[in-house]
């Protein structure tokens, strides 16, 4: 485990980036894992930026996402998809060849669970998987439970999570997801996390105690042998 107190978020998206483009370097097809929301927004932008002055640099990166909401309309900017793609996959240039995506409109969301097990378990494992926290301390759309789930999945959202700022402006009502499980996060060779936002200090205290539970599932990654921790230390003073 390696733990990095950075001073603010700037801080903190910088480390990150130097991490992914210190990988991207060293195997520049590897495979991208990508979340959403705003912990990793100011990472998205550094790697945009050295694109922009290193062209190519992510010609051969390869991206999949973590999760999707289950139930929102195809014009909704309140999808997983929009958000990658707008913060980093449109201005990388990372074309449909070279992406694996739940599908936020699927009528079968069990079935897209698996078509992306599917897909993980042809173009796998993960080479860097980012992640966010949540409040409950919840990793992509694995929320705190007496048992976790080992592959994609639907997810039923926590009352905690659905009442959270950005679900209560999406405007309609939502109970589940689509994500990977700990099983795919933990086949990962090298996991980033951001630990960030308001709210979030419980968990972190939690997190440091290194007391394991699936009632937090960010514990479980003190079992994992490649995690760094990106902790902003801004937010939390």
């Amino acid at each position: 485990m390696n733990l990095h107190y950075c001073k603010n978020y700037d801080e903190m998206s910088q480390l990150g980036a130097e991490l992914v483009m210190g990988e991207v370097e060293i195997n520049p097809g590897l495979l991208f894992c990508a979340a959403s929301g705003n912990s990793p927004s100011g990472m998205y932008q550094l790697l945009v930026q050295r694109n922009e002055v290193s062209p190519g640099f992510f010609d051969f990166m390869r991206v999949i996402k973590l999760d999707e909401w289950v139930g929102l309309p195809a014009d909704s900017s309140f999808t997983s998809e929009y958000d990658v793609q707008e913060k980093l996959l449109k201005r990388l240039g990372i074309s449909g060849e070279r992406y694996i995506s739940f599908d936020a409109q699927t009528s079968d969301p069990q079935n897209e669970c698996e078509r992306i097990q599917d897909e993980i378990e042809e173009n796998g494992p993960i080479d860097i998987c980012i992640l966010g926290v949540g409040i409950n301390g919840h990793l992509a759309l694995n929320e705190p439970a007496s048992h976790l789930q080992t592959y994609c999945h639907i997810a039923k959202l926590s009352e905690t999570t659905l009442s959270s700022g950005m679900i209560e402006k999406v405007g309609i009502p939502l109970s589940q997801g689509m994500t990977m499980g700990m099983g795919n996060i933990f086949e990962s060779k090298k996991i980033i996390v951001f630990f960030t936002g308001k709210g979030k200090k419980p968990a972190l205290e939690k997190f440091l105690t290194k007391e394991i539970s699936s009632e937090l599932p960010v514990s479980m990654l003190w079992l994992h042998p490649n995690v760094h921790v990106l902790i902003d230390q801004a937010s939390f003073s």
